[in-house]
């Protein structure tokens, strides 16, 4: 996770263990409530942040305000506004435009919330936690599948599981772990066959239903895609991701695929 820098640090920086970062200043503060709206709000604000504003930022009357506010019961989404507000490095416009990203979270469904957690957690390279949190997506979307009559709605819970499958395969590949991200790419095109999950079933295997055209422009931006899906990791590692004995991983996926496809039909 990058932050901007500033020339102002504080003497002790402020710990935030959900993403495993430090801060150093006002701008960092800001620019983490800015930017991972879905990460913040629920364990950033504490007495202990209220406290490091006050003391370490001298951000004394913002600290007490603060304070008032979280003692007249003051939401936590307004709070992080307060101090977007009063720290100054966002504009208003900007800050508009924040403020409708919150209104925006607050209608998301359940699956929906979650699988965006997860890509919040995927941009702050915490693999473990990502994961997780595009698992229970999946479980959400599938629960919530299971209560609803709308055609239309079972269809788009099915694409978000479809999804939730992918996100989690490439964490599988960013872990090196190339045979259970084929298995849950073949598992999301259980419920929803798409374009991505060929594409990844190419980049991963060399061997997918795809036209040869398509094959042509991948393999044309094979290095350029893989850098992209594994950034953070050197060429020794990335030649290493392609191993030798991914085709015969492949040669297994119509034997897996069937199993998949029973264990499926039980869960409906």
């Amino acid at each position: 996770m990058a932050l901007i820098l500033c020339k102002q640090q504080a003497a002790v920086p402020y710990y935030f263990e959900k993403l495993n970062i430090r801060l150093w200043s006002s701008q960092e503060l800001c620019y983490l409530i800015y930017n991972y709206p879905l990460m913040v709000t629920d364990g950033l604000l504490s007495e202990d942040l209220i406290e490091w504003i006050g003391k370490e930022l001298m951000e004394k009357e913002l600290s007490s305000r603060l304070r008032q506010a979280e003692a007249e019961g003051e939401t936590e989404d307004n709070m992080l506004l307060m101090i977007l507000g009063s720290l100054g490095y966002y504009t208003r416009p900007e800050i508009n435009v924040y403020m409708d990203r919150l209104v925006e979270i607050s209608r998301y469904e359940q699956e929906e919330y979650l699988h965006a957690v997860g890509a919040g957690y995927f941009r702050a390279d915490r693999l473990g936690p990502a994961y997780d949190k595009f698992e229970e997506a999946a479980q959400a979307a599938d629960d919530r599948m299971r209560r609803s009559q709308d055609p239309a709605v079972r269809e788009k819970l099915l694409r978000m599981k479809a999804d939730c499958y992918l996100d989690m395969a490439v964490v599988k590949i960013l872990l090196f772990e190339d045979r259970k991200a084929l298995e849950l790419i073949l598992q999301s095109e259980l419920f929803v066959k798409t374009a991505r999950a060929r594409e990844m079933k190419y980049l991963l295997t060399g061997e997918a239903d795809i036209s040869d055209e398509d094959k042509k422009s991948l393999d044309s931006r094979k290095e350029e895609t893989k850098l992209k899906i594994l950034s953070g990791h050197g060429m020794k590692e990335l030649d290493q991701m392609f191993r030798k004995d991914s085709v015969s991983a492949l040669s297994e996926a119509s034997e897996l695929l069937g199993r998949l496809k029973k264990s499926y039909r039980h869960m409906l």
